[in-house]
């Protein structure tokens, strides 16, 4: 699917509510910061207000080994605020589960839209929600990611890559593993995105040798699709291989891809199906259950209005669940 950014500066004008670019002081205001407290993130001395809030006393907490939630198109950054408040709802919501969930998984463009440092600045903060409560988390790069900045502000999430030149993980449960490839084409000038994704022959010998040896149910997934990946092959020469989940499109669907069972996650809150979903697995199945937030006109805030799709698409996917056999 194309993204339909035609005039980057104006979108990310429209996401702030201001008719130009936000300035530094109304960005920091709508994260209820000062320059002083800004200051302090940036330099890794000082958890926000709001993260200190939504901290939980969490040893007394069970966590459930077959719960995960997994987000997509996150496009935090910074001058946003509707990605950056509907980011806050889920990471909160996500912290206060009790019992609390496994892991959560990110199926990339987690940066706004060129994948900057100041980006991924912002998401530190942002995913410190989970770090205080110890709930494990992994990205997988989309589109508008880039390795390089990912890397340096996440260095511990990065070193758990099983390549060397791509960040491809592989996150192990109880009943079903889950494979996160790394679909990104990384522009060369960081001033720019590439849409289409690739998975190149190394990553794809590095999954086929990882399959065969691959004992429970697997799911398989990256950013972009199957007709982008082109694993699809692959994939179907493995019975271990129960589906494939990507997000990309910022909607909720659960139509096969290359006839393969598959998934296409919400956005977390940019524009599309808004939302997240919940997985719980046992030895016979994993059920997808979509929470949907809100359905956003391309390039709109939520403040826009009218939208008439917004109702319709609540009542048609609320609650929507995707059965994947694990047998």
């Amino acid at each position: 699917m194309n993204d339909f950014h035609k005039n980057p500066e104006a979108e990310t004008a429209r996401s702030s509510n201001h008719p130009g670019t936000m300035n530094r002081r109304h960005f920091l205001a709508s994260l209820g910061l000062s320059a002083a407290a800004f200051s302090l993130i940036t330099s890794g001395t000082f958890s926000p207000s709001w993260v200190q809030a939504n901290s939980v006393s969490h040893e007394d907490i069970p966590v459930n080994p077959n719960h995960f939630v997994l987000l997509a198109d996150t496009h935090c950054g910074p001058h946003l605020k509707h990605q950056i408040n509907f980011m806050k709802k889920s990471l909160s919501e996500i912290a206060a589960m009790n019992p609390r969930p496994a892991h959560v998984l990110i199926y990339g463009d987690f940066a706004f839209l060129y994948g900057k440092k100041t980006d991924y600045l912002v998401l530190k903060e942002l995913m410190a929600t989970l770090d205080k409560v110890q709930i494990p988390w992994t990205v997988c790069m989309g589109n508008h990611d880039r390795r390089d900045f990912f890397s340096e502000i996440f260095p511990e999430h990065a070193g758990k890559s099983l390549m060397a030149d791509r960040l491809v993980f592989k996150v192990e449960t109880p009943n079903m593993d889950f494979i996160l490839l790394d679909s990104l084409c990384q522009a060369p000038d960081d001033s720019r995105w590439i849409t289409p994704g690739e998975v190149l022959d190394d990553q794809k010998d590095w999954l086929n040798e990882t399959l065969k040896k691959q004992t429970k149910p697997v799911i398989v997934g990256a950013h972009h699709s199957l007709d982008e990946t082109k694993v699809d092959d692959i994939l179907k020469s493995h019975s271990c291989v129960a589906g494939y989940v990507n997000g990309h499109h910022h909607t909720w669907s659960t139509e096969p891809q290359k006839d393969l069972p598959a998934l296409i996650l919400p956005s977390n809150g940019h524009w599309g199906d808004i939302g997240l979903v919940n997985v719980h697995a046992n030895e016979n199945e994993a059920v997808f259950k979509f929470t949907m937030r809100d359905f956003l006109v391309f390039n709109k805030t939520p403040e826009f209005k009218p939208n008439p799709l917004r109702h319709q698409k609540l009542a048609e996917k609320q609650g929507a669940v995707w059965r994947l056999d694990l047998k």
